[in-house]
């Protein structure tokens, strides 16, 4: 009767060799998964790496591309300020050559018109001779002018309502200076005005 298991002793004999087979399928499935996470880890750790690696290798890429094409605009603005700066000095010699031009062209039209005078406010009558009847007129305040000293006289335009004014062309510059030496008493006594005939430029000078 010694040697017969009795029940309590088989459950326990069942129950420790169930727990033993347990622990053992549980320390080799921890093995396994460690060993699977693992091998899973190193997967994506390697996919995480190569996806870094591509992505940076884009960006160098991207930042690559991006100095060049900075470099390219500094270099056309460095271009465009340079043609800007030529411009500019072309404008400015081109201008400073129009102003020298303009200069010269009107001190040759005032130095041929430097044996000029114009009369103003002489009275206009139909059928006049000039500079026949303005000598008259001032013959008869003792200023005395040959009129073959007179290049030329004639009207040239003026304002409306008033007596055109007489442009009048001395042969010499000594007969021009006779005239304006009585300019006071003539412009007084014929009530006129006398003055040097100056370009329209000079017209502005003070």
């Amino acid at each position: 009767m010694k040697n017969i298991l009795r029940k309590e002793d088989v459950k326990l004999i069942v129950t420790e060799t169930v727990t033993s087979l347990l622990t053992q399928m549980k320390k080799r499935d921890e093995k396994e998964l460690k060993k699977e996470m693992m091998v899973e880890i190193q997967s994506n750790q390697e996919k995480v790496e190569q996806h870094f690696k591509s992505e940076v290798s884009r960006l160098s890429a991207r930042i690559d591309s991006v100095e060049f094409d900075n470099a390219n605009i500094l270099e056309k603005n460095a271009s465009l300020h340079k043609e800007n700066r030529l411009l500019k000095e072309e404008i400015e010699n081109t201008g400073r050559r129009a102003t020298d031009a303009m200069q010269l062209s009107n001190w040759n039209e005032q130095y041929s018109r430097k044996k000029n005078v114009k009369i103003f406010d002489f009275p206009e009558k139909r059928g006049e001779k000039l500079p026949h009847n303005f000598l008259n007129e001032i013959g008869k305040l003792d200023v005395n002018i040959d009129q073959s000293e007179i290049v030329a006289a004639h009207r040239i335009p003026g304002k409306p309502g008033k007596p055109r004014p007489i442009l009048v062309k001395f042969l010499r510059m000594e007969s021009k200076i006779a005239l304006l030496r009585n300019r006071k008493l003539i412009n007084e006594k014929l009530e006129v005005r006398i003055s040097d005939d100056v370009t329209r430029l000079n017209q502005g000078l003070p």
